[in-house]
């Protein structure tokens, strides 16, 4: 029995990991079983947050991943994964410098090893690839982003080879990115919806790829503002010292400083772009702690989940 496997891809700040969120809780409120493997999924099984050096390692490597992730997940589920096909294997080979030719072929060669499944890619683009790409960078922080980049990967051979262009060696690097996901969209042995998303009509958007998946549009729940004011408050961690915030900003709750947290039910709260569920834990009378049980690498890395208890 084949698998079947959604892909969402796109250029940086597309909207891949708001899309692909959107998605899994439209699967699972059709009655489908949908796993959820966003960019920031703890122990992913496809991205690996250490890179190789050497890059004919990685090349090994990533197809093996694959390989087995296909071979190994249940018929009956769903998968829905996000920048694990384009955007993994052409950053960290980018950064290496690697030919351009090697980072197109490894992609093609997974996407054929995809097509023996049911597998479907939804890729965002923009027409004029500058323009997005210095809207994004711009939202990020400007120029503050970009040195935050190049502190981080400043010493990747991409950047080194290109060092008297300084952090604006990252625009060059994003727009490179684009240009070899835009040729690849249209070699690889894959069945995708390519959408051209620069007007930001999310919402036509989710019509139209829910209309080819044959899926019924459920909204998510509406909360009123003094259920949610029950949930505002401080929680802690005491084995990884972690306090966070749970305000109510807005008539949303929002955690993390700028995270809102978009109901999925009346108890549970999902992030768009990063890997965090929330459940809320009560008793009778009062909400004593929440619950985040989503592999993500920031707030939980175990399967059971992680408790937070409310201290105020």
């Amino acid at each position: 029995m084949k698998k079947k496997i959604i892909l969402v891809e796109g250029i940086p700040g597309s909207g891949k990991s708001t899309f692909a969120r959107f998605l899994s809780n439209q699967f699972e409120r059709n009655g489908f079983t949908c796993r959820l493997f966003l960019e920031t999924t703890y122990d992913h099984p496809i991205i690996e947050s250490t890179g190789y050096t050497d890059h004919s390692l990685f090349l090994e490597a990533y197809y093996e991943r694959w390989a087995k992730f296909l071979n190994n997940f249940p018929d009956e589920e769903i998968v829905l994964m996000e920048s694990a096909f384009f955007q993994s294997p052409i950053v960290h080979l980018l950064h290496k410098d690697v030919d351009r030719e090697i980072i197109k072929t490894l992609i093609s060669k997974v996407g054929n090893r995809l097509n023996q499944e049911e597998c479907r890619l939804i890729y965002f683009y923009q027409q004029d690839a500058p323009t997005a790409i210095h809207k994004m960078i711009e939202i990020r922080g400007g120029r503050e982003y970009l040195v935050r980049k190049h502190n981080e990967y400043g010493n990747e051979p991409y950047f080194i080879n290109r060092k008297e262009q300084g952090p604006e060696s990252h625009i060059a690097f994003f727009l490179e990115y684009s240009r070899i996901a835009a040729e690849i969209i249209h070699e690889i042995n894959v069945s995708a919806e390519i959408i051209e998303n620069s007007s930001g009509d999310y919402g036509l958007y989710q019509k139209q790829i829910l209309e080819k998946l044959n899926l019924k549009y459920f909204p998510d729940p509406d909360l009123g503002t003094s259920l949610l004011k029950k949930y505002s408050g401080q929680y802690y961690n005491q084995d990884m010292d972690l306090r966070i915030s749970v305000e109510l900003k807005d008539d949303s709750l929002w955690i993390f400083g700028n995270k809102r947290m978009n109901p999925k039910s009346t108890t549970q709260f999902y992030l768009d772009d990063i890997s965090v569920l929330v459940s809320f834990i009560s008793d009778k009378s009062k909400v004593t702690g929440l619950w985040i049980t989503e592999k993500d690498l920031f707030a939980n890395r175990k399967d059971e989940g992680t408790v937070f208890e409310r201290i105020s």
